[in-house]
């Protein structure tokens, strides 16, 4: 006859497989909030079907908190949970996110409060269901991929007590992106996953919040090579993305069209030697917007990808940074034996303008990878960014042909 121990040891593993895998994870520096995501079987070989998330808080010192489908909060699907009207269970607010104002209830979700919801003990936790979460206006996930994009936030205060769920709410004081191996988080059947915890599962944690890199949790029960959570707060990220364009736009819109502009509309030895130190001013500060634009993508790789704008930006800088001066040295060093233009005047002068001119096309890109319309790029700065940039390009242009008119008619004849 088999052991209690062996029978017990029998039925947890039973139990946990007909519960399905659960991935569960802590957002930086968010100790206290542990997000959970599961995937029956059953959805995962149809590609449609119900999902199961988890948003649970040991404290109660909070407005509300969020979880959600999406690369970024413009476009997502959303969970927001905060109090019901009495404050002893909890609202589920289905929303999806906009741009410049709160989230927004979608009247199309269908979604089902499971048992084990509620709040005591100073913990609020929510046990969501949903049908229609496979596709939603705005966004599809895929249930089988080992990297899914979600969003979460956290508001603090005192919690809201509401049974609409279309309460108003504050922003939110935290908020992030995780990247999500679903293969990991997929198992049982489509019943409700949370109703049984074992006692000594662990919850992984991510870094802290002041971390520039993302953290990584790999349970060992996951089975999986991939990352089964990568995630990090936005604040840092935020900060990050705001240098990084005001950096490279001032260099490309600003400072290498001008200085470029500077040795012919003051041709002198002079002005040779201070284009050259201009210029190398020039290129330090591209380098420091390069180095935070690939600490940005660094962060952002796993949950956004990449896209045309870093492989141009990294072309962009490399020309810039390595040839481009070594093209003004050669002809520095040609005219001085020479004095006349060579091969390597001609090579700077048009690898720069070449350069200038997509780094220029390449902000635009920027904008558009960060999302325009969302908080990052407005719409306003993007089209004040596309007026002063097509400004620019055009007295460069009008400069040149001005000073290659005046050259044509100085000529002797």
């Amino acid at each position: 006859m088999l052991s209690a121990h062996r029978i017990g040891i029998c039925f947890s593993i039973l139990s946990s497989l007909a519960l399905g895998q659960l991935q569960t994870f802590s957002p930086p520096g968010q100790n206290k909030i542990t997000y959970s995501i599961n995937i029956p079987d059953q959805t995962a070989s149809s590609g449609s079907g119900p999902i199961f998330i988890q948003l649970k808080s040991t404290t109660i010192d909070i407005e509300w908190f969020a979880f959600g489908e999406g690369t970024r909060m413009q476009g997502s699907n959303i969970f927001l949970v905060y109090g019901n009207g009495n404050g002893n269970n909890v609202t589920v607010s289905p929303r999806l996110g906009g741009a410049y104002v709160e989230p927004l209830y979608n009247s199309k979700a269908q979604v089902t409060l499971l048992d084990g919801s509620g709040i005591s003990n100073g913990t609020v936790t929510a046990n969501i269901r949903c049908d229609n979460c496979i596709t939603w206006s705005g966004g599809k996930e895929d249930v089988t991929s080992s990297s899914t994009s979600w969003v979460w936030a956290v508001k603090y205060g005192k919690l809201i007590k509401s049974d609409s769920v279309s309460a108003t709410i504050s922003q939110h004081d935290v908020s992030g992106l995780a990247s999500v191996n679903l293969q990991a988080a997929t198992g049982g059947n489509t019943g409700n996953p949370f109703i049984t915890t074992s006692s000594d599962s662990s919850v992984p944690s991510a870094s802290s919040a002041s971390s520039t890199s993302p953290a990584s949790s790999n349970p060992s029960s996951s089975g999986s090579s991939q990352p089964v959570v990568t995630t990090f707060s936005t604040q840092s990220t935020d900060r990050k993305r705001i240098a990084h364009a005001a950096i490279m736009i001032i260099v490309m819109v600003v400072l290498f069209p001008s200085f470029a502009l500077g040795i012919h509309l003051l041709p002198s030895s002079w002005a040779v030697v201070l284009h050259g130190w201009l210029q190398v001013f020039t290129l330090a500060l591209t380098i420091a917007g390069f180095a935070l634009g690939i600490s940005l993508s660094i962060n952002l790789y796993p949950v956004t990808g990449s896209s045309y704008h870093q492989i141009i930006g990294i072309i962009v800088v490399s020309c810039l940074t390595l040839f481009q001066p070594a093209m003004g040295l050669l002809q520095h060093r040609y005219w001085c034996k020479n004095e006349k233009k060579g091969l390597f005047a001609y090579l700077h002068r048009w690898l720069g303008r070449t350069m200038i001119a997509l780094g220029i096309v390449n902000a635009g890109l920027g904008f558009r990878y960060t999302g325009i319309g969302s908080t990052m790029a407005p719409k306003g700065a993007v089209i004040a960014y596309g007026v002063v940039a097509g400004i620019v390009g055009l007295g460069y242009i009008l400069t040149l042909g001005f000073l290659a008119r005046r050259r044509r008619h100085a000529r002797p004849t």
